[in-house]
């Protein structure tokens, strides 16, 4: 048979060769699960996607994986309309936004990307769209089914000894970091520079010109900028306060005076409000320090590492008295591992220890040849506002690889010992469901070695 299915993500415009037999096939309906057909395109296009991801799929057949994964996915969203577990639309727009703006990193450029998968970027925006929302209202719906699991420090001790011995996890070699940082001052010229390009672009877009394009032009908020500025359906309690009272206090397509965050600048339009929750564009501008005042800072930063050196004041302290580091400097400067957008599954989140691909490269670079308790070489970087900050680093520790141990390692163990329970309570749930759910597979996938057991009836 001759297996031909969709080039691109989930939608069908043009055909490919998969497997080679003898007839041929446009596409088909490989499984049901209740209402809802699963197409061997939506097993081959989310191949692809994992591909381009590069995320790693277990041993065994990839497509029987995926079509598992597909099965269990409907069934969570089956439950998530009796449920009422909803997802916006804007919430599922704004993460494939996201995901295009990495694969364009990944493939170099737009047109890279347009080139992989032979569709334009709305293309292959639209073909996204249905299902990363499906995925999000599954996800949405399996923490509902998880999401109260705790764990005990008796089951994490139980779990820890039920690994056998050859199977005890590798910990990576690993450091926590103190850090103290500083801002260069900006002029208030500077200020007032940036303050009038945006009432420049707030006056041509009320004499008719596009926000969106302006934002996509100008704004310096990289998240938001490739969709011309717009945040997305947001809570008023994930906003900078002063962005949310004049946001929540616009009317129409209204567009706001200049507002100052700890980002930067801005103009705000009003696209929907609903309650406590709004959507609205918005163009960033920061200002930027000149050269001098780049020096002063690093100047300044050269002095207080000194200082530390002659052991006239410990790193703790001059993190404390110096640093203008609101999360680290009362802890000393000692950094917690956030994680990344790009990284959400590392053990080390919450954590004050960082593995080597979890710092930054230039932060990398400045530690990795440190020894315990020296000073790094003032380093220029970006923090988590987007403004340009310059550091001097320290290692406090360093762990060294080793076999997972519940002494030094007793959270990233208490973390796999809850995801384990957390999976035990999902197979429960979807053994369950297999029971009451009109299943129906394809003969061809039959003979799949599926995790769950109940999909052949």
């Amino acid at each position: 048979m001759l297996i031909l299915v969709v080039s691109g993500f989930y939608s069908s415009a043009k055909a490919q060769i998969v497997n080679q037999n003898d007839s041929v096939i446009l596409d088909r309906v490989v499984a049901v699960v209740g209402k809802f057909p699963i197409l061997q395109s939506d097993i081959e296009n989310q191949l692809k996607q994992y591909l381009s991801e590069r995320i790693s799929l277990p041993p065994g057949n990839p497509r029987c994986f995926l079509l598992e994964s597909l099965l269990v996915g409907k069934l969570l969203i089956i439950q998530a309309e009796i449920d009422s577990v909803m997802v916006t639309d804007e919430e599922a727009q704004r993460t494939v936004e996201n995901k295009l703006q990495e694969f364009i990193s990944m493939a170099g450029s737009q047109e890279n990307l347009e080139s992989y998968f032979k569709k334009s970027l709305l293309e292959i925006k639209k073909d996204l769209f249905k299902p990363q929302k499906d995925m999000m209202i599954a996800e949405k719906m399996k923490n509902e089914i998880t999401g109260k699991v705790v764990i005990t420090p008796a089951e994490v001790q139980k779990f820890y000894k039920q690994i056998p011995a050859a199977e005890i996890p590798l910990r990576p070699s690993a450091m926590e970091i103190r850090e103290i940082v500083l801002k260069p001052e900006v002029s208030e010229a500077e200020v007032l520079r940036v303050q009038n390009r945006l009432k420049e672009f707030r006056e041509r877009i009320l004499k008719g010109e596009s926000f969106t394009t302006l934002a996509v032009l100008y704004s310096e908020d990289k998240g938001s900028a490739p969709t011309g500025g717009k945040l997305g359906m947001t809570p008023r309690s994930r906003l900078a306060p002063e962005f949310a009272a004049v946001a929540f206090n616009l009317k129409g397509d209204e567009i706001s005076r200049v507002v100052k965050t700890e980002f930067g600048y801005h103009i705000i339009q009003l696209i929907e409000r609903r309650g406590d929750v709004i959507n609205c564009r918005h163009i960033l501008l920061s200002p930027k320090p000149t050269l001098q005042e780049k020096q002063v800072v690093r100047t300044r930063l050269d002095s207080i590492a000194q200082v530390i050196r002659e052991n006239k004041i410990s790193f703790e302290n001059a993190a404390l008295k110096f640093s203008t580091s609101k999360d680290t400097k009362a802890n000393g400067g000692l950094v917690v591992n956030q994680g990344s957008p790009q990284n959400t599954e590392s053990q080390n989140i919450g954590t004050t220890w960082f593995e080597p691909q979890e710092m930054s490269p230039e932060v990398f670079n400045a530690v990795k040849n440190l020894k315990v308790g020296e000073i790094s070489k003032v380093i220029e970087t970006i923090d988590d506002n987007n403004q340009q900050v310059y550091k001097i680093l320290s290692v406090k520790s360093n762990r060294p690889a080793h076999k997972a141990d519940l002494k030094q390692d007793y959270q990233f163990m208490q973390t796999l010992a809850l995801a384990n329970q957390k999976q035990k309570i999902l197979n429960e749930w979807v053994e369950k469901k297999q029971q009451s759910m009109y299943i129906r597979i394809d003969k061809d996938f039959q003979g799949c070695e599926f995790e769950h057991k109940g999909w052949m009836k």
